[in-house]
């Protein structure tokens, strides 16, 4: 089988929705199989409990593996094949995946607190910052949190891993109580008197995040 890495960029299983449509689970991982083109091929697909998925095209008249629609000038029959494949794995993908733009668990939480506190959903704003989201307040239609995927060296760290930051509103006096580059950084590109950034990956506990993200909230009146 050929494994398919793109196919679950920035997605997570929903493993009920798997065997609605019907997969069945066998031995930790979840299997399916259709025909394609009137029976002429069979589509196997397999996808495993760490996310990774594998295909396969069974041609049904030699019970071998048809290939052909792999190659990248497809024409003709094996164009076909292509279309009628990519159909079934772009209604898996729609009826069995959802969005996961953010990995840390840190940033996990807080997305749940937000929504189960105050109703709130990220907005995903720039094009060209698909990893970059915004909370704001019903009321006011202010921002009051901002969820950053950067390089630390944007934060000055002598580093090019890549992290997620929120970015939050406070007062000026307690932006310069907070401010110590190594668990408060100066707010990544926005207004450094009012905003501050916090790296999501445990430097501060998920407790005290929420009591920021709760005073943003207020000052987003």
């Amino acid at each position: 089988m050929r494994e398919i890495n793109n196919f679950i960029k920035d997605k997570k299983i929903n493993f009920k929705k798997l065997e609605e449509f019907g997969f069945e689970l066998i031995d930790n991982s979840y299997y399916y199989h259709t025909s394609l083109l009137k029976n002429q091929f069979k589509m196997f697909v397999k996808i495993n409990l760490d996310n990774s998925i594998f295909t396969e095209i069974i041609d049904t008249e030699t019970n071998e593996p048809y290939v052909l629609y792999l190659i990248e000038k497809r024409s003709g029959y094996s164009e076909k094949v292509y279309e009628a494949y990519s159909e079934i794995l772009a209604k898996i993908q729609k009826e069995c995946f959802e969005d996961e733009i953010f990995k840390a668990n840190y940033t996990k939480e807080i997305i749940t607190y937000v929504k189960n506190k105050y109703g709130d959903e990220l907005e995903f704003l720039w094009e060209k910052s698909p990893k970059n989201a915004v909370v704001r307040r019903k009321s006011s239609n202010k921002w009051y949190a901002v969820i950053l995927t950067v390089s630390k060296r944007k934060l000055n760290l002598d580093s090019d891993e890549i992290i997620e930051v929120i970015n939050l509103h406070n007062t000026v006096e307690e932006i310069k109580k907070l401010i110590d580059n190594k668990r408060y950084f100066p707010t990544y590109h926005m207004n450094k008197k009012y905003w501050c950034t916090i790296c999501l990956d445990g430097t501060v506990e998920l407790k005290e995040i929420y009591k920021l993200i709760d005073i943003s909230y207020e000052l987003a009146k």
